[in-house]
């Protein structure tokens, strides 16, 4: 089931194909739809996924023939002759179809994850830092932030065509790339209000924990500590666990941590399965040719020893963070809160938050997000920014 839609085309209605019968009409809710890269279930964003480029809405001959001659939207449907829209749109919908077939069940992950993506409405702009910011950055990210005569901004369109599916910002303010500190420029559209953030705790090491044993502490690097003893402490068993899941060599962790014992790495690496895990992914590699996330997503550039669970992590998180964000935004919907989810900054969700509601928010994250076939999941809340005078 494929729609081009309507936007695309500069028409009232999309073109739907369902069953090779075409018709004009609103886009089926269950339709991938091509031109639409808000839509849950973006062709664009299936493409990218796969590894593939994404078909033209648009014939390329009609396209070609209007450059420099029309202006502003155009109506295809009065340009393209049916048969050949018709002819067109069969042969995306067999493109998608093969996608779809390549991908196998993520496509319906990918699916349920862009639901939050869809989800996000406007930022409201402070101007007045905004102008602050600009001035004293050297930094053009800023500047995607300027506000429309209503003094907000749309929020992002995002895309998936990464090594591991981490979103990067493909039109619209670049909230992946400002400091921290500049997300002042955010205002809320609440009397009162905030900007609020929702950040999942030690996503990654608690993905691979979960997988390893069903169930996490709220304080991972603190449980392994304790199994350990000795003179380590907190902060080396952080630094040995992220360099362990990012591919260093026991000897470049040594160099970074410091004098540690091989008790220490021994722990980490059975803490979270890591050797087990190494080798079922090499097993995928030599007999797929690439391995796959937790969910299915293919990480074709994984072929080295020291990829292979950096990669399968992060994807995998990914995931995490995007349906448990939309888990998450499902519960504000039903209790009709005045929260407004605006930015995902990978495991984290910026939500302009009314000040009557934000006990109510607080409570809904300290719950946690529990993701089916992993496990639960601990998120912290807090200000997404602070003011000069609270840092």
């Amino acid at each position: 089931m494929l729609s081009i839609s309507s936007r695309a085309l500069g028409s009232p209605k999309s073109l739907n194909i369902v069953n090779d019968v075409i018709s004009w009409g609103p886009t089926p809710e269950e339709s991938w739809v091509l031109g639409d890269p808000r839509s849950p279930r973006s062709v664009e964003a299936l493409m990218e996924t796969a590894g593939r480029p994404a078909p033209c809405p648009i014939p390329d001959e009609y396209l070609a023939s209007m450059e420099g001659i029309a202006r502003g939207q155009i109506p295809w449907p009065l340009i393209i002759p049916s048969g050949i829209i018709g002819e067109h749109i069969r042969m995306i919908s067999m493109q998608v179809d093969d996608a779809i077939d390549k991908l196998g069940n993520y496509a319906e992950v990918l699916t349920k994850g862009r639901r939050i993506l869809c989800k996000l409405q406007q930022s409201k702009i402070d101007i007045s830092a905004l102008r602050s910011c600009q001035e004293a950055s050297t930094i053009g990210s800023i500047d995607s932030f300027e506000p429309g005569s209503n003094l907000t901004c749309d929020p992002p369109i995002y895309s998936h065509a990464t090594a591991t599916g981490r979103l990067i910002v493909k039109e619209g303010p670049k909230i992946l790339t400002i400091q921290k500190e500049h997300r002042r420029v955010l205002s809320s559209r609440f009397p009162g209000g905030k900007m609020m953030q929702i950040d999942f705790v030690s996503l990654e090491p608690r993905v691979l924990r979960l997988l390893r044993a069903g169930d996490a502490p709220v304080d991972l690097y603190t449980d392994i500590l304790s199994r350990v003893g000795g003179d380590v402490s907190r902060r080396q068993v952080k630094v040995a666990v992220l360099r362990s899941l990012y591919g260093s060599s026991k000897a470049g962790i040594r160099e970074e941590v410091g004098a540690i014992g091989p008790k220490l790495i021994r722990e980490v690496e059975d803490y979270f399965g890591l050797k087990a895990l190494q080798e079922k992914l090499h097993q995928q590699l030599r007999t797929k040719g690439h391995i796959k996330s937790h969910w299915g997503r293919p990480l074709r550039e994984a072929t080295d020893d020291h990829l292979l669970v950096s990669h399968f992590t992060q994807s995998t998180a990914v995931d995490v963070s995007l349906l448990g964000f939309g888990q998450l935004t499902d519960r504000i919907i039903a209790e009709d809160l005045d929260v407004i989810p605006c930015f995902v900054l990978h495991d984290a969700l910026l939500l302009d938050t009314a000040p009557q509601h934000m006990e109510r928010l607080g409570q809904i994250a300290a719950a946690g997000i529990d993701i089916d076939g992993l496990g639960h999941f601990e998120v912290s809340f807090t200000p997404a920014y602070l003011e000069p005078e609270e840092s």
